[in-house]
This record gives C-alpha cells, structure tokens and sequence, in this order.
C-alpha cells in the first residue's frame, strides 16, 4: 500500500486523534498560499501534518510553534515502520484564537 493510504488508515482508527488541536493552513500576509504550496513541492500531506502536531516534538521559536517529527517521537507506535520516511518533518505553527496556524512545512534534512 502507498504510504498515504496506510498513514491516513492508521490516522482515522489512532484514539490520540481526539488531541489533535484545531488548525488551519494560512500562509504569510504577503503570501497566503505559502503553506499549501510548499506542502505539493515537498511532497507533505494534511495527514502528515496532523500526525507531527499529535507526535512531533514540540519546540517554541520566534513567537512560533514547531513540531518535528524525530526517530524517538514515532519509535513505540503504531507508525514506527515509517520513521525513515517521516523523519525530519518540521511543522512552524501560530497559536490563534480560532487554532493554530500552520505557517509552513519543510523537511529538516540535518535530522535525516
């Protein structure tokens, strides 16, 4: 199977997906489309999204929120046969009001 298929199957029947906090993909002011473009040039889906935000480690830079997925963070669950491909996932998030919002996505390949 494909890994997006098997992620978001493993996705929907994950109990932690209640925890998953509300967020919303913006962008910057100048570039509101920011984040959804980086997502299909880095090959990064909503699910992987959803899946650094609930497993990803979670750090506080420049008034922001990055979540990355690390070898540690995936080792014990159910998506540890996809460490090698998810590892380094970087997610920079803002706490609003309505959620957070994801500002970007990358890939931090010194973790790779």
């Amino acid at each position: 199977m494909k890994l997006a298929t098997e992620l978001h199957q493993l996705l929907t029947d994950d109990t932690k997906i209640e925890r998953l906090p509300d967020f919303f993909l913006a962008g910057t002011l100048t570039d509101p489309n920011h984040t959804k473009r980086r997502m299909q040039q880095r090959a990064i889906s909503t699910d992987m999204i959803e899946l650094a935000l609930l497993y990803g480690k979670k750090e506080y830079c420049s008034h922001a929120k990055t979540f990355t997925i690390l070898d540690k963070t995936l080792k014990h669950t159910p998506y540890g046969k996809f460490i090698d491909k998810l590892r380094g996932l970087r997610v920079i998030a803002l706490e609003t009001a309505r959620g957070l919002k994801v500002t970007s996505v990358y890939w931090a390949w010194d973790l790779r």
